[in-house]
């Protein structure tokens, strides 16, 4: 064989072991970005209450997380795949996958795992009635959770569990189970302004204490930030009637009148067929 024969199969060999490499790099990066896609994906479908797309996502975003991790274990890899199994409400898994991020040098993933450890043991003891074991992690968890995912669960069962108390306790215990509820979502939403679900309970507490006009704002307001699930924002705007209905009966005609305008205009905007009709509600 000549030299340049030679040469001509070096190249070649060469080339091919370098893109055999590339392609094989390229292979254990691509189930990251698409596992970062995918969640990505499945957040923004869930903003705009496509549940079925949402949860779509979400799984395929899982699957890719899933096999980085074992592919190239990381801990962006494990930290995904949690924040993913969050969405997807598997509490024991996301606290696995938290405890391995940390393992691999993502510090703040251990203490969420001790939070999604403790919101499983809520939710168990919620479910088994035992209510007020329940209630003291929810109460522990609205103030020391940063996750926004446990966050949502934990608030809303929080302020529910708090509501449900102000209903069948005497009326001083009733108000300060109202205050306390209020307090908590005020501290919330004053931390994350922008987070409509916040808003949602702000409007829900404020119709449990008859104020209904701030009731009825912080429900303007949730629905325009947005809210989580289509679930929660039809019952926003069905708060937003029923505010709309109280103000109507206990308002003064001046009072009422510009109140009206005002809710005209909204109403426009969100292409409601009136006031108490809105557009997923048939007559």
């Amino acid at each position: 064989m000549t030299d340049k024969y030679l040469l001509s199969i070096r190249k070649k060999s060469f080339f091919l072991i370098f893109l055999f490499s590339f392609l094989f790099l390229s292979a254990c990066v691509s189930h990251l970005k698409e596992a970062k896609y995918y969640y990505a994906q499945g957040q923004k479908f869930s903003r705009s209450y496509q549940t079925e797309k949402a949860v779509s996502s979400f799984k395929r975003a899982l699957r890719e997380a899933e096999l980085e991790a074992e592919k190239h274990a990381s801990a962006q890899a494990y930290m995904l795949k949690g924040m993913v199994e969050l969405e997807l409400e598997l509490w024991e898994e996301a606290e696995e996958s938290f405890v391995e991020a940390f393992s691999y040098g993502f510090e703040k993933a251990e203490a969420w795992a001790e939070e999604v450890s403790l919101l499983g043991l809520a939710l168990s003891f919620q479910e088994l009635g035992l209510e007020d074991s329940a209630f003291k992690i929810y109460a522990y968890l609205v103030n020391k959770s940063k996750l926004k995912g446990i966050l949502q669960l934990v608030s809303q069962r929080y302020t529910d569990m708090l509501l449900e108390r102000a209903l069948h306790k005497k009326a001083k215990e009733g108000e300060k189970s109202l205050a306390q509820a209020l307090k908590s979502a005020q501290k919330l939403a004053n931390n994350d302004l922008s987070y409509g679900f916040y808003h949602y309970l702000l409007s829900q507490i404020y119709s449990h204490l008859s104020e209904h006009k701030n009731s009825f704002e912080e429900a303007v307001m949730a629905k325009e930030l947005g809210l989580p699930t289509e679930k929660i924002f039809r019952d926003n705007d069905l708060q937003i009637i029923f505010c709309y209905q109280k103000l109507k009966e206990n308002m003064s005609s001046e009072e009422w009148e510009k109140f009206h305008s005002s809710c005209l205009r909204w109403v426009k905007k969100w292409n409601w067929q009136d006031p108490e009709t809105p557009g997923w509600k048939k007559r």
